[in-house]
């Protein structure tokens, strides 16, 4: 279209977001003041403003009377594979002008390109979060904790601040799996995982590491700040009201800043989960060195 200003909008509840552009600086435009929201509002067809001081409903718009000066405006609605209107392509100039045949259609086209992308990029956002994502209580699966366990420890070696890793085990979960069967203890796998990730610090990482099994990553924190929070979380679930019988989890953790090796702090945090468990349950065990 030959325009020094052009633009890829998305909707928001009071402005328009541009998640692309060419041409101007600012990042999202409010819908009162744009052009795009009446091209929004006929979607089978391209909106041009050959003049927009000739426009009697852009002719006193903030961005045509000051600021940029803008004359000229053509917008195509982007329509998602719903038929919903979720934003427009459009593009401006400083002048009048008009567009042929070949400029509209050239616009049209181009929005269903946009569209396809976004399509394309809103998919692969899914798998993502699919593949990242347990199945059955919808918190982190082992994949994701392994990239991020592997992220903090790298960060830990590279800056120096350092994290807690905690393991927790829901207690007896294989009898109560043998007394109420698997869909109960599929529930129950749920409504841990809920509890913990309801509790937990909004900065904190938590995830199913397998079986009845959780890992909690806790950045930035000391063993005695880590132990206190991962008390207040046992004591969550001990004290939850359960329908058929009361579940409880243990705990083991270590900090990272006493290991060079990730694998020896997940193996230290196996080891303290472990001693929590034949010690009597329904507890937390700290690493520390003498």
């Amino acid at each position: 279209c030959d325009a020094p200003v052009a633009m890829v909008t998305r909707t928001d509840d009071t402005k328009l977001n541009l998640i692309a552009k060419v041409g101007i600086s600012r990042t999202s435009v409010l819908i009162k003041e744009s052009f795009c929201v009446y091209a929004m509002e006929t979607p089978d067809a391209v909106m041009v403003v050959p003049d927009a001081t000739l426009d009697h409903r852009f002719s006193t718009n903030a961005m045509v009377i000051s600021g940029p000066g803008y004359r000229f405006y053509a917008g195509s609605p982007l329509i998602d594979p719903e038929g919903a209107v979720i934003g427009t392509i459009c593009v401006y100039d400083h002048v009048p002008k008009q567009l042929n045949q070949r400029q509209i259609s050239s616009l049209q086209a181009l929005s269903r390109q946009v569209i396809a992308i976004l399509e394309l990029k809103k998919v692969g956002e899914q798998l993502h979060n699919t593949s990242m994502t347990d199945a059955l209580t919808g918190v982190n699966n082992r994949r994701a904790f392994d990239l991020k366990f592997e992220a903090e420890f790298a960060r830990w070696q590279r800056t120096g601040q350092s994290f807690v890793l905690a393991l927790i085990d829901i207690d007896h979960f294989k009898s109560f799996n043998d007394s109420y069967g698997h869909a109960a203890g599929d529930e129950a796998l749920s409504q841990v995982a809920a509890l913990f990730q309801r509790h937990s610090r909004n900065y904190d990482f938590f995830a199913r590491y397998g079986g009845e099994e959780f890992v909690l990553i806790l950045p930035g924190t000391d063993t005695a700040s880590a132990n206190k929070t991962l008390e207040k979380l046992r004591l969550v679930v001990a004290n939850h009201e359960w329908l058929l019988r009361q579940l409880t989890v243990s705990i083991g953790l270590a900090s990272a800043d006493l290991f060079d090796d990730k694998k020896q702090l997940l193996e230290v945090a196996d080891q303290m989960l472990y001693k929590a468990k034949t010690q009597g349950r329904n507890q937390t065990s700290v690493f520390a060195t003498l």
